[in-house]
């Protein structure tokens, strides 16, 4: 299963100009990279020296940055802390060329991720959140917000970590909101949320999370098979599927019979982090510029693909999607 490179440039032609409205958990993701040359003396660990600290946006944040990347004029709807991350997360946002509308919740932390890495390899990640649901007045600042975004979009994606953004005022608010101006939703969201977007246009759990979605576990009786899953999803959830199936690529249920488009790039994995949010993003623009589900499949796979080579949640590129999907390699070699 293919497509022409005409129209591989077609179709990632017409991701320019897109609106995507992002919502759901931001994160600060930060990058301590260093060099282990002793054991600490005090304790049996490595001592890492630090050479160099950055940090990009990363779950809903490495969603938006990737639509930005790919051309879409792209808003981020988020809630941060009331600290000096929150002002991190809004410096790594204008850089990443999207704009974030965030709420301030005093009560809570802006989640951050921090890596401490050597030669591409994490050696360790400390975790700073609050993961209790917002509500009273940050709630409806929060659906305010998205009330207003949804006038200004052509396409809204939810993703969601179950970090307290999304509840189920919240979803309420996005389904209405795009019912009312007919936009599609993709709901990239934990099983304790998907009840609350049946009716949504798309959804692309994993085949865990698929199993969890129809209170089944994958394990029992070996699970149900990808076919099978679709449907029931579909069935249950009122919506089309994009069924993510790792390095097997997707099983799509939507408009079409149910079709299994494999994932047919061969590269050497770096990080798998944020490979789902960068396939979904592609999928959602495919759709929007006017491609089949086959050909949305397609250049998600290339865009998991892409992002698999490079370590932590990076953006990706027209350009690094095109050669991906013609060529069937990467476009040059990345590292954080």
């Amino acid at each position: 299963m293919s497509i022409e490179s005409k129209r591989v440039d077609s179709l990632i032609k017409g991701f320019s100009g897109q609106r995507v409205l992002v919502i759901g958990d931001v994160v600060l993701d930060r990058y301590v990279v260093g060099a282990v040359e002793r054991i600490n003396p005090e304790a049996p660990v490595p001592v890492l020296h630090a050479k160099d600290e950055s940090f990009s946006t990363g779950a809903a944040g490495n969603t938006a940055k990737n639509a930005a990347s790919l051309g879409a004029n792209t808003v981020l709807l988020s809630v941060v802390g009331d600290d000096s991350s929150a002002n991190d997360v809004r410096e790594a946002a204008k850089s990443e060329g999207y704009e974030a509308r965030l709420v301030t919740d005093a009560g809570r932390p802006t989640i951050e991720k921090k890596r401490y890495l050597v030669n591409g390899q994490q050696m360790l990640r400390v975790d700073y959140e609050d993961r209790h649901e917002i509500s009273g007045a940050v709630e409806q600042e929060l659906i305010t917000a998205i009330e207003q975004a949804a006038t200004e979009t052509d396409f809204i994606i939810v993703s969601d970590y179950a970090k307290g953004a999304v509840t189920q005022n919240v979803a309420a608010a996005i389904m209405a909101a795009a019912k009312q101006q007919n936009v599609p939703v993709m709901a990239d969201v934990k099983p304790s949320r998907v009840s609350y977007f049946k009716g949504a246009t798309l959804v692309s759990p994993n085949r865990k999370e698929a199993h969890e979605y129809l209170g089944l576990n994958e394990q029992d009786n070996g699970g149900l098979s990808d076919a099978e899953l679709a449907t029931r999803l579909k069935d249950t959830l009122d919506v089309g599927v994009f069924l993510t199936l790792s390095s097997e690529g997707f099983f799509v249920l939507n408009e079409d019979a149910g079709v299994h488009v494999p994932q047919v790039h061969k590269i050497e994995v770096a990080d798998t982090s944020g490979c789902g949010d960068t396939a979904a993003v592609a999928v959602c623009l495919a759709k929007l510029a006017g491609a089949t589900d086959a050909e949305a499949a397609i250049l998600g796979n290339a865009a998991g693909a892409v992002n698999a080579t490079k370590v932590g949640a990076q953006a990706l590129t027209p350009e690094e999607l095109s050669h991906m999907v013609v060529h069937d390699e990467v476009l040059h070699e990345h590292t954080v």
